[in-house]
């Protein structure tokens, strides 16, 4: 009597339809799952490359102004009289304010030690400001390093050439990456005696590696900037826009 009333339960009967939808789904998925194992995909991928080279037309430079003195005042002072030197001298070189910025501000204290190592006491302070400048001029380039040094630039660094709308050139670099990539595949299709398909995968990789050279000759004088200065020579060579692509072929 307790069995009957066991499977005539409506909570029991819901379980047992609950298990069988369960166990029809597991078996589905492992059907489908063992397709899936049977039928793979075969694929060959091909990798194609390009190089475009092209002058650059902007040259990009960090200028650094460091004043140090045991007053403050006169140490902030004298670098702002000097910044301000320069930045005038830029735009007298037809340098534009949007081609002008200033990267780095600082006050920072400066310390000494005393005979003994021991103590170490305030000795006045560092003042450090720089501009980073695009010079559209590349013929201007060494005059205004040396026009900048002499007006109290005392670190010049970063000199770098760049392309600055080289959107085109990526593009067409990698034009030619696909088409070495397909030319490579017809080939590889030819060699193997197979038969690609269609694309299913694609992977591009395109770089413009900045360009580096400078050839200077000019003195300078430690904190107070440059004197009896030379103009150096400014050598822009050419950059390299590289571009990489990987074409994934189903193969038949």
């Amino acid at each position: 009597m307790e069995k009957e009333d066991l499977f005539n339960d409506n909570g029991f009967k819901g379980l047992v339809k609950l298990f069988l939808i369960i166990l029809i789904i597991f078996f589905v998925f492992s059907i489908l799952n063992s397709r899936e194992d049977k039928e793979t995909i075969n694929t060959i991928s091909v990798t194609g490359s390009a190089e475009i080279n092209a002058k650059p037309d902007v040259a990009q430079i960090n200028l650094t102004v460091i004043t140090g003195n045991k007053d403050l005042g006169l140490a902030t002072e004298e670098n702002n009289i000097k910044i301000n030197d320069i930045i005038s001298f830029l735009k007298e070189k037809n340098i534009e304010d949007k081609d002008i910025k200033t990267s780095t501000y600082n006050i920072n204290p400066r310390y000494e030690y005393g005979e003994d190592y021991r103590n170490r006491y305030l000795a006045g302070y560092d003042v450090t400001q720089s501009l980073i400048i695009k010079i559209r001029d590349l013929n201007m380039v060494g005059d205004i390093i040396s026009g900048a040094t002499s007006r109290g630039a005392n670190d010049v660094s970063g000199l770098s050439f760049i392309i600055d709308n080289d959107e085109l050139l990526k593009e067409q670099a990698k034009e030619q990456a696909i088409t070495d990539a397909k030319d490579k595949a017809l080939k590889l299709e030819k060699d193997l005696g197979v038969s690609l398909k269609e694309i299913i995968g694609f992977y591009e990789n395109t770089y413009n590696p900045v360009y580096y050279e400078a050839t200077s000759s000019y003195k300078m004088l430690g904190m107070g900037g440059a004197a009896d200065s030379v103009s150096p020579s400014i050598e822009t060579g050419e950059n390299t826009i590289t571009s990489n692509v990987t074409i994934i072929y189903k193969v038949k």
